[in-house]
Formats: structure tokens, sequence, C-alpha cells
């Protein structure tokens, strides 16, 4: 995706005066007198823990002293503890409220949000024909009683990995997407061509984790990835077919998901199998090879709460080089939920019900994070574990992450609480609001605001000089030949759109900014119906607050914006980020806009 930086045309303000300048980064910004800020390397890992007790319910009311966290056996010292309940809602519109003008929006929920963020892949390549009626059939059903507040994606893997819907609590939306009496474009009713399509591949299924991952990359809070298919063809050791060795790539992929905060819930639709494959080996459902326990080794059963492996990802390895069978597809789904925090369902005919339970139960979890004692930053692999000091809970958390080439470090102001996203990630500020500028993310109110979208004058063929800009774009991206220049691109028609921000002042304001001016991005994205991004512009503003006025402490910023948009395009998202606090809104509205009356006409500064 690709946010082009420009200026803004600027509307009178509110009680308050703002100056307007080309982009620049916080660091270029002159500090104040004696306002000096010590930046060093620090590199703090984030873990989710779910807790439940010896009936599968959620435990609450743990607090920090309860844990103790390792890495590599040692004990880690835990520098912030949060608790998010399921039952704990978001903000959201007081009831009563008027409604807004046409085409005004605000990033505040109309009904209140509940849990982490969910993700369904439903994966209709590695699944059989009759399975993938049922599995559709038990989604449908979830969807309609699916609690309210919590927020679904829904992916689905045939010929190509497509977002049929993105991030929302709406059940309508939701059941219209995977409804088989009205089929949308990517989801057919069956797919027949999956032996085609990659069945059983562990490269294709790699891939498709890989664009997962970078879709919720940067997106912040704990993201629980339901992976709903008949076989989990993740080759976690080399086999004798295989044409080369993935556990490198794997283990870089689950780094990377547990980095971004994804927990990963393999649910085999197969449903209870009478007679599995592997049979005579001594499996059994929830049983490794040879009738051992999933996750742990036939001579040393038990293992140590300290010990490097024990999320059993080299057990599973093990396990896989014997042969293909249910159980090891088996073996394979439990220690990839476990190495990521989640939790695998099989050999069950209710899926619906263990949809509910991953909803309800893993949407309680504790947030606690480390930084760790080995300060080293060689390439090799982390171990950790988490103990509770109280017997007969179950706990699920991630089990390791990659230092030096497959970790990043962000550079972080010791001096400051400013938050942002995790240093682990290797995200910089500057990044923040781009990661939450793809179409279908969710709605995100940490700062607030209220805008209001109109398109400005009747379509116009775009110039050549625009078109060179959109060229840049994923919806017009072109194939490039060392023998042939690139075409220019037909022109097309264009739309402009004039977006007008009001942010308050008490949500931009915040104890830690003091006297410094303020500094925002604004910015806009447009998605056409596949969900490519056909324009986008991000800018830059800086508030000037020298002028001491007592009425200039509190008022409305008012900013008007301007993108030019392809007249195909369905989807506008735009975003604000305070650039002193990373704190960010962004809010999404679907095309066209309703009609309304032309506004009177503005006049802007110069």
């Amino acid at each position: 995706m690709f946010l082009r930086r420009r200026s803004f045309t600027v509307l009178a303000l509110l009680s308050f005066s703002w100056n307007f300048s080309p982009a620049q980064s916080s660091s270029q910004q002159s500090p104040s007198t004696g306002d000096i800020t010590f930046r060093t390397t620090v590199r703090r890992v984030i873990v989710d823990v779910v807790v439940r007790d010896s009936n599968n319910q959620p435990v609450h009311g743990l607090t920090a002293r309860d844990f103790t966290v390792y890495e590599d056996g040692r004990p880690q010292t835990v520098l912030s503890f949060d608790v998010h309940d399921f039952n704990s809602p978001s903000i959201s519109i007081p009831p009563n409220t008027p409604h807004l003008p046409p085409n005004s929006f605000v990033n505040i929920p109309a009904t209140p949000e509940r849990g982490p963020l969910y993700v369904i892949l439903y994966d209709l390549v590695n699944t059989q024909v009759d399975d993938q009626i049922d599995a559709r059939r038990q989604i449908l059903k979830f969807i309609n009683n699916k609690p309210s507040g919590t927020r679904f994606a829904i992916f689905v893997r045939t010929d190509s990995l497509y977002m049929v819907q993105g991030f929302t609590e709406d059940k309508n939306l939701l059941f219209a997407a995977m409804d088989p009496q009205n089929p949308k474009p990517h989801i057919p009713r069956v797919f027949l061509m999956s032996r085609n399509a990659g069945y059983g591949d562990p490269v294709s299924a790699l891939d498709v984790l890989t664009k997962l991952g970078e879709f919720l990359e940067g997106i912040p809070e704990r993201k629980n990835l339901i992976w709903m298919a008949g076989t989990f063809p993740l080759a976690l050791f080399p086999r004798k077919e295989d044409p080369r060795d993935y556990r490198g790539e794997i283990q870089s992929e689950i780094n990377s998901m547990t980095r971004a905060q994804v927990a990963v819930y393999p649910v085999n639709v197969r449903g209870v199998i009478v007679n599995p494959e592997g049979a005579l080996t001594g499996a059994g459902p929830h049983m490794g090879v040879g009738g051992a326990s999933v996750g742990t080794s036939a001579s040393n059963p038990a293992t140590s709460a300290t010990d490097p492996d024990n999320g059993g990802m080299m057990q599973s390895v093990r396990m896989e080089g014997l042969g293909d069978s249910v159980a090891n597809d088996y073996m394979v789904q439990t220690q990839l939920a476990k190495s990521t925090g989640g939790r695998a369902t099989f050999s069950t005919n209710d899926v619906t019900a263990a949809l509910e339970e991953t909803t309800e139960t893993d949407g309680n979890y504790y947030s606690l994070s480390y930084s760790p004692t080995n300060e080293k930053n060689e390439a090799n692999r982390r171990s950790i574990a988490v103990k509770l000091d109280r017997p007969g809970y179950q706990l699920s958390y991630r089990r390791y992450y990659y230092t030096g080439a497959l970790l990043s470090q962000t550079s972080i102001a010791k001096a400051s609480d400013t938050p942002g996203p995790s240093p682990e990630a290797g995200n910089s500020e500057e990044d923040a609001l781009q990661a939450n500028m793809k179409h279908g993310a969710p709605m995100l109110h940490d700062l607030l605001f209220s805008a209001h979208l109109r398109a400005d004058g009747r379509p116009l063929r775009a110039t050549a000089e625009q078109m060179s800009q959109l060229a840049d774009q994923p919806a017009y991206f072109q194939t490039r030949h060392k023998d042939k220049p690139l075409k220019p691109l037909a022109p097309v028609d264009l739309q402009r759109y004039a977006i007008d921000y009001r942010v308050t002042d008490l949500a931009l304001k915040s104890k830690s900014q003091g006297d410094k001016s303020l500094a925002f991005e604004f910015a806009a994205a447009a998605f056409d119906a596949e969900n490519r991004m056909v324009n986008g512009v991000v800018n830059d503003a800086v508030a000037d607050n020298s002028s001491g006025n007592e009425s200039s402490k509190s008022g409305v910023f008012r900013v008007r914006q301007q993108i030019d948009v392809p007249v195909n395009a369905a989807w506008i998202r735009i975003g604000v980020r305070d650039k002193l606090t990373n704190r960010i809104g962004t809010l999404e509205v679907q095309l066209p806009l309703v009609p309304e009356s032309p506004s009177p006409a503005v006049t802007s500064a110069r």
C-alpha cells in the first residue's frame, strides 16, 4: 500500500491557528529548551496468556504476582500487566443520540465492542467437498448467534486468498458474506478444484499464513485466527517426498504471527473419524503416535515449564517424519496452536460449539511484557515459559521468538510514556497509521474524531500526471520487463472528494505533551471492489500555539483534505494520528455517498 504525502487545503479553524508544512518526521522537530529525550534500543516482548480452569472456563481475578515468566529458563521481570475481560465492553455511541447528518461519521462504535479481533480463514482448498458444505452451515449457525460486539473478518481460500468481509460486528454483513443462497465473488457454493490449487501443499499453506500475517501486522491488540480446514499441510519436519526443508520458513512465519499478537486456532472440520488413518500406529483422537499425549515425548513424557521445547514443536517435528496420518495432522494442529498461544479443535462434529468457545472463553486473557535479561542480538531462538502460582489451571501462550535476523529492534524514548506499537514488532511510529489504513482493518478509536465526506464537483478525466501517480498504486501495478518500457496507463475518470475533519483538543491533548506544538497525520485511502488501493494520501500538520490565547486551549480543530478517486472505487478509509502520543483513530466509508444538497462555498486559506 502506498500513501502519497501532499500538502493540505486549509479551512479557517475555530478558536485555534494552524500552520501546515510538508511532511517531516517528529525527529526533525527541534525540542524546546531543557526538554531533552534520550533514546536507546530496547526489546520488549509481549506475551498474551489465556488461563482456563479444569472445566475449560476462563479464570478471572489474577494479578501480575500470580505469574512468573521465563526466557530460556531464566526468570524475567514483568514490566506491564493488562487484564482483558471479554465482558468489559468498549466505548460506544450513547443511546438516543441524534442521527448524524448525511455523509457524516464518527469513529465511535454503535455497539460496544468486546473481546479481541477474530479472523475466520475458510480454507476450501484443504477441505473435502462434503465437509465444505457442513462447515459453511455451522459457520452460518455461529454467526447468527455470535455474541454482540464481537468483531470478525472472513477470508476464503480458493484459487487464491480473498478477504470477503473486513472486520465488523454486524451479523448481517458477516452472514451475507457466507450465504450460499446469494454466492459472493470468490466464495463458491463448493470448490471442486482444490487438487489444482494447492491441496496438501505446505508451500501454499505457508503463503496463506504469510499474507494474513502481513494484513494483521501493525493492527493493535490480540487477533485470534480461526483456521477451518480438513487438513493442515504444514510439514514441520523434512520428509523424503518433500523437495526441500521448510522448517526455517515455518518457524519464521510463526515468529512473525506471534510478534503481531496473532494466535492460531486450527479447527478440523472433518468431524469424528470412526476409522482414522494411522490407527494401526496406536494413535487416537487427542493422542500422538504410539499413544503418547500430544506435546510430550514417549521417552520423556513430562516436560518442565522451563524446558526450551515445552511447546512441543520439536516433538511435532519428530512425529511428522513418521508418515502421513490423521494423528499426524492432529499433531500439527496442536503444535501450531500451542506455539502461537491458540488452541486446536478436532475429532468433534460440533464446529459451532468450537467457534463459540474460541470466541467467548479465549476472549479473556492477560497481557504481560518483559525486557529480556539476555541483551545479545545473535540470531537464535528464545523459548518462553509462563508459570502460574496456582495449580490445576491450563495456560495458552506463545512459546518462543527469534532474535537477530528474524527480529528487528526499535528505538523507543526511555524518558517518555508515549504509547505505540510493540518494540518487538519492529514497526516505527511513523508506520503505525499506514499499517491501520488497510481496507477491512478494524475501526480504531484511541483518538476520537468526526468527518464529513462529500463529492467535490463532477468526475473529470485524469491528466497524464495524475495517471503517472496512480501507477504507483496496487490496483494499477504493471509488470516491468527489461526489454520493454512500461506503457502509460489509459486515462480514467476521477472524482474528487473533500474530507472535513473535526477533532477536539480534549482528544488530542494529553499530560505528557505539555506545551509542545501539536503535530498530526491525516490519511485517506480509496479501494476498489477487489480490495486493492486505487489512491492514497497522507498529510502532516503542525499547530501554531505560540499566541498564548487562552481561548485557543479549548476548541475544535477543523481540517479539510482532498483526494482524487477513480470512479470505480468502493471504499474510502480515513485516519488521524497524534504524532506526539501515537494515538490513532480510523474509520471506513462505503461508496457511493448519500446524495445531499451542495454546501456553501468555503474560502480556503493560502
